[in-house]
């Protein structure tokens, strides 16, 4: 089958790119910021924060970011607002409530975007999530077994055709933040995939190929392998509020997401040297 794979891309030509062409920027929410939300859009490969996005409406920082295309899905670091809202991020106008959510929220939550729906879990001291349309209707909750408390930090990927949550394991100030991986009905399949050392350490995002998680402490942001190995630590300079604590992490999810995702073709492949860089790809076991 490989084989044949090789041979129909050599004799066609056949070009597949399953991944949209552009820069991928690390959008983050500032969870500290005291007086109203504030999101920066970070470039992963210097470490420059180079927009920022502060005309959001509310009194306290940013919780949740999921950005797809141009817009950026938020929600606010305050209890008792448990809605979700919409940003234009060419414009930088805020276009208000996308859908409220109401119980058993009690404040806001961390994103992730599955390519149609948006999944959400609940910051009230719980070990749930959420899956819901952009127009807010609730299609199904599970349960996150190994978070002991608010999952603050929660991502949706792909692996081998199929759809992934990782989620930190809760908000222990001081100790390590660990990520555990679910599939979409809430089983755990890789406990403590990823580790931070410090604590205090939340968002995650997934940019289509590793992970990209906080370094609160050290202000910067670290990258992953889907096994979980370290690869790089870059620091993040021109912060407009110090110090920063980010909250949550996003990916633009229309260049991160595969379309389609019909198995090894998954990956990005550019003619037959794609397909064998796809197959041989590692990754962590999720059968």
């Amino acid at each position: 089958m490989k084989r044949m794979l090789l041979l129909l891309l050599l004799m066609g030509g056949i070009s597949i790119q399953t991944f949209a062409a552009g820069s991928r920027y690390l959008y983050g929410s500032d969870i500290d910021s005291a007086d109203s939300p504030l999101y920066y859009k970070i470039d992963p490969a210097t470490g420059q924060i180079v927009d920022s996005y502060t005309n959001l409406p509310g009194v306290t920082g940013g919780v949740g970011v999921a950005v797809v295309g141009n817009v950026m899905y938020y929600t606010h670091a305050v209890l008792g607002d448990a809605n979700v809202y919409k940003y234009d991020l060419a414009t930088h106008t805020d276009l208000g409530l996308a859908f409220s959510v109401g119980s058993p929220f009690g404040g806001g939550s961390s994103l992730a975007y599955d390519g149609t729906n948006l999944w959400l879990s609940d910051p009230n001291f719980s070990n749930h999530a959420y899956l819901y349309t952009p127009t807010g209707v609730l299609l199904k909750g599970i349960t996150l077994t190994d978070c002991f408390s608010s999952c603050v930090g929660l991502e949706y990927f792909v692996q081998n055709g199929r759809g992934f949550l990782i989620a930190s394991e809760g908000d222990a100030y001081g100790a390590p933040s660990v990520y555990d991986v679910y599939d979409l009905n809430g089983n755990l399949v890789h406990p403590h995939l990823i580790t931070v050392a410090g604590g205090g350490n939340w968002g995650i995002a997934w940019d289509g190929t590793h992970f990209w998680t906080a370094d609160t402490f050290a202000l910067s942001v670290n990258e992953w392998d889907m096994s979980g190995n370290f690869i790089q630590n870059v620091s993040v300079t021109n912060w407009l509020v110090f110090p920063p604590y980010l909250g949550d992490l996003s990916f633009d999810y229309s260049q991160t997401l595969p379309t389609p995702e019909p198995g090894t073709l998954g990956c990005l492949v550019t003619g037959a040297v794609g397909i064998v860089r796809c197959l041989k790809r590692k990754s962590f076991d999720l059968t």
